[in-house]
């Protein structure tokens, strides 16, 4: 039979086997590593060995070998976030803080459907923050702080995170308005937000967080009125609104929050007298109102609180 009327033979080839999850994480590592400056971390033990990845330093794994937890931070790492830490999909902890990394906060972290705790604290990140940090539905804790040049909105999808304790934005460059969505954050116990450039009003929405115990917007350029519907928060310890531009009178109402212990409301342009009410706070420890444009004169029952002195005199005390 001739070749031309020959039937060939088909070629048998192996499909290579794919990658388990176990193996796809240990690659992760290995490019996080070599992207890093992996060997000059402050501490990179058994990091490239044929040991465990559970074993390397900073890597806790499950039963599976699936990395759960990634603690990198004070480490020496250099260099940007990879986009590929989006593929440990058994990620709970994720804590890069104080390093040298910089650039973009990847959008691939969103797939990280386990995440509970993210901390990118003091570095020195840029850009936006990412809209698909809200698709992290099982987050708890969330620090962006002091990363000078991250820059935009905080942006509205920040509020479907509705298991957020911790939520931290301080140090940051961001602009435009606190979004009102952070009032559907109802777990949410610290919210952070100094010195990041915000303007317009405090959202009245605030007021829902019926679990918030420390809010703490100082330093913004933060303006109108004092929602009085802050004083649905009523397992609120700290109020920090100081060195803004916030107007209008204080709200009576302020004085029905049982459980404050700090009122910070220091250079503002706040107006008219200090509510007898706030006289009412219990708990109160510290009061700061100087800086402001008020009148009349300051409750007695509000002597001890004062932190620093305010050009008014002492109401005289009722016999």
């Amino acid at each position: 039979m001739s070749l031309s009327t020959a039937t060939a033979e088909p070629i048998q080839t192996e499909k290579p086997t794919p990658a388990s999850p176990g193996e796809v994480d240990r690659e992760t590592l290995v490019i996080l590593f070599n992207s890093t400056d992996g060997p000059n971390w402050n501490d990179n033990a058994y990091w490239l060995s044929d040991k465990p990845i559970g074993e390397w330093s900073g890597v806790t794994t499950d039963s599976n070998s699936r990395v759960i937890e990634l603690r990198l931070g004070y480490n020496g790492l250099k260099g940007s976030i990879l986009p590929q830490l989006g593929n440990l999909a058994n990620l709970v902890h994720l804590d890069l803080r104080r390093n040298d990394l910089v650039g973009e906060i990847p959008q691939e972290l969103r797939n990280l459907a386990n995440l509970t705790h993210l901390n990118f604290e003091g570095n020195d990140l840029s850009g936006e923050i990412p809209p698909g940090l809200g698709n992290l539905s099982n987050l708890e804790y969330l620090s962006l702080n002091f990363n000078w040049e991250l820059t935009g909105e905080i942006p509205k999808e920040i509020g479907n995170l509705v298991k957020l304790e911790w939520l931290s934005l301080a140090g940051n460059n961001l602009t435009g308005q606190m979004p009102p969505e952070l009032g559907k954050l109802s777990n949410l116990k610290t919210l952070y937000l100094s010195s990041t450039y915000l303007s317009g009003e405090i959202p009245s929405e605030l007021g829902d967080l019926e679990n918030l115990e420390g809010l703490i917007l100082i330093e913004n350029q933060l303006s109108g009125e004092i929602p009085p519907e802050l004083s649905g928060l009523s397992n609120l310890l700290g109020l920090y609104l100081g060195w803004n531009q916030l107007s209008g009178e204080i709200p009576p109402e302020l004085g029905g929050l049982p459980k404050l212990e700090a009122l910070g409301l220091e250079y503002n342009q706040l107006t008219g007298e200090i509510p007898l009410e706030l006289g009412n706070l219990s708990k109160l420890e510290e009061l700061s109102l100087e800086g402001n444009q008020l009148s009349g004169c300051i409750p007695s029952s509000l002597k001890d609180q004062l932190i620093y002195e305010v050009e008014l005199q002492f109401c005289p005390t009722t016999p």
